[in-house]
This record gives C-alpha cells, structure tokens and sequence, in this order.
C-alpha cells in the first residue's frame, strides 16, 4: 500500500508578486530580489542501521512537488507535479529511481487544467497507476508512457490509490472512494464515510475485496476517521478518533493486523507533550487501545515489529537537520541517524524497504 504520508503540504501561487501557503503550512515571506519559489523533490536511502546509502535530489530548475512514494521491484517510484517557476500550473508527473538512487525516467502527464500527482500505486509489471487532483487516474507502462487515462471529474486537491486483490484500484478523495478495474473502467462511487477532501487519504486494501478509508475527519478539526467497506463498497462501519482539550491529529499511517482489526498512527500538535498517538480498531471498528510513543511524524510501523519516525529540526534559510529514528515496540530508540540538508525542507513520506532500511521522500523550498 502507499505509505505513510505527511498532511501539511506547501504550495505556491505567485500573482503581484505575494506568496498564500495552505492554511496551517509554515511560511516565510519573500526576501528582497526573490519573484518566485522554486522546489526540488529529494530522496533518502538509509539502511537497516540508519547509515546513509543515497541521498538523491531532483530538481528540474522549475518548482518540483512529490506527494507519494513507493518501493518497486527495481527502485522507487514517486508521484508529484512540477510547475513553471513564477507561475503555479502543476502537471502530474511520475519519477522513478533505480535501487541506488539514479533516476530512469521521469515523466509528465500534461492537462488542459491544474492537477497535481498525489497518489501511486505499482501495476506489476504492468507500469504504474497515478491519481491526480479532482480524481485524475493515468494508467502507465513500465516505461512511464500513458496507456489510458481516466477522470472520475470530482474534486479535491489530494487522492490516494492502493491495488486491490482481485485486480483494479480503489481511489479516494473528495470525501469519495472509486473503484477502477485493470482496464480503467469505473465500477463503484460512493462516499468516504466522512474522511477530508482537505489531506491526502490512506487507503488499506485486503485480498478478499475489502478495504478502509482513513484520514482527517471532515467537521470535525483535528479528529481522525476510518471507514470500512465491503467487498461490494457498502459502508460497514467508520469510528471517529478525537483528542483531548486543543489536541490534534495528523493521520500518518494505517494498516491491518493479522486478526482482521487495524492499526492507526498519527501525529499529535497542539498538546503537551506531542508525540504520535498509536490506535487499535477492532474488525467491528471498536477502539480496542490507544496510547502515545514519543515520536514524531511522518512515522510508520516495520515489518519486524516496531516503528521509523523521522522530524526536521533547525529549518531555516540555511537548511534543515533530519533525524530518522528506529524503536522498539516498546519505544525505546534503537538508533537514530541525523542528516543536514541544504534548504528549508519539508519530510513528506517515510517509507521501510525490503531490505530492511528505510527511504524518506522530501522536498526544497528554495526562495
């Protein structure tokens, strides 16, 4: 599935030379002889201790955006959009890296209208399939090249897509899911079961058909939801997560257990201390547990039984420190690898890799 994702996204529109960010983002104004934002997409390889193997920046001398990452057999595959400096019309765009970090190809869907590459899913052998804003789905070879495209004509900024078992895709945003078969053919809409149109949703598939939505709650600021559906994409039960007294969530991951149940990772702001609140769902929906790690996100679970986080620290101007860690189960730290970067920085997605190392998807912000 499409990892963990961060919900506080950058973009830029220039018009009279003033720069808007999306609300909640950190924002810098434009500093004396700077007409326009430009943004690389960066990528870092770390490996099962939290060595560095790669660190790869992609910077096309426009403003680069990148919303999602997966692992393929051969490398890593990456959603984004990319956009003239000085204006911000983002086209969808796929890049894929090779396992050390070399980029293969890297390629655009162009559009008649604004739409960003915010979700990606691996077809196999197959190519790839990318979701857009406003339900944009591209169907891809191998290679990149475009083999179908279909637009469900919704709305909303931010889609999420994951595989299903039995063939095809589920995309969701616009507080709606879809389902697509391999051939791109529309075979299911319906709601979302409450989740924002606002971030980018999480999506877990089973092989028996069925799956769950989960993000920020809509109407409800700061609350978490997840909605689960049937086979058939009938609505079977959402629960909705809230904090305490000025407490927020970030949604950063989901995943489902070896009982049926699910699990729940998000960032908490606005309360003392932050850290990451962990949930188990029960297969009814029922909030079996809940309890706070000190970690930061973006933050996923590994395979071997654990979690990564990773949190940028002295962001400025002149750069920003990464520090990716590696606990327990129980919490405690296991390592902990810091990297500088060279520019003001935002960690979108973290990632663990099949060879038991983890891989952080990131962008610049160069003003």
């Amino acid at each position: 599935m499409t990892q963990t994702q961060s919900r506080l996204w950058i973009f830029v529109m220039v018009a009279m030379f003033i720069l808007l960010t999306v609300a909640g983002c950190l924002d810098r104004p434009l500093t004396p002889g700077h007409r326009a934002l430009e943004g690389d997409v960066w990528v870092l390889k770390l490996d099962d201790s939290g060595d560095r193997e790669w660190f790869t920046v992609i910077d096309s001398g426009r403003f680069d955006e990148a919303f999602s990452i997966v692992e393929v057999p051969d490398g890593y595959a990456i959603a984004g959009s990319v956009s003239d400096l000085g204006e911000f019309h983002p086209t969808p765009r796929i890049i894929l890296l090779d396992q050390e970090g070399a980029i293969v190809w890297d390629t655009t869907y162009p559009t008649p209208d604004d739409r960003r590459g915010t979700g990606i899913a691996s077809a196999g052998a197959r190519g790839f399939a990318v979701v857009a804003s406003r339900g944009l789905l591209i169907l891809t070879d191998g290679d990149g090249s475009e083999r179908h495209r279909t637009d469900l004509a919704a709305e909303g900024e931010y889609w999420a897509i994951a595989p299903l078992g039995a063939g095809g895709w589920i995309a969701a945003g616009d507080d709606r899911v879809s389902r697509i078969d391999a051939n791109g053919s529309v075979t299911l809409q319906e709601p979302a079961g409450g989740v924002s149109p606002g971030s980018i949703p999480i999506i877990v598939s089973d092989p028996a058909g069925e799956f769950l939505v989960a993000g920020e709650a809509a109407g409800a600021p700061g609350a978490v939801i997840a909605a689960k559906f049937d086979d058939r994409g009938t609505p079977v039960w959402n629960t909705t997560i809230r904090g305490g007294s000025g407490e927020q969530y970030l949604l950063s991951a989901a995943w489902q257990d070896v009982t049926g149940g699910y699990g729940l990772l998000a960032g908490v702001t606005g309360a003392e201390p932050a850290g990451v609140l962990e949930v188990s769902l029960g297969e009814d929906g029922s909030i079996l547990r809940r309890n706070t790690i000190n970690a930061s996100a973006p933050v996923i679970w590994t395979p071997g039984g654990g979690y990564l986080s990773a949190a940028l620290a002295e962001n400025n101007h002149g750069g920003a420190m990464l520090r990716v860690e590696r606990f327990d189960e129980d919490g405690a730290t296991r390592w902990a690898s810091t990297q500088r970067l060279d520019e003001y920085s935002r960690a979108v997605a973290l990632i663990p890799t099949a060879d038991g190392g983890s891989a952080v998807l990131g962008m610049y912000m160069k003003y």
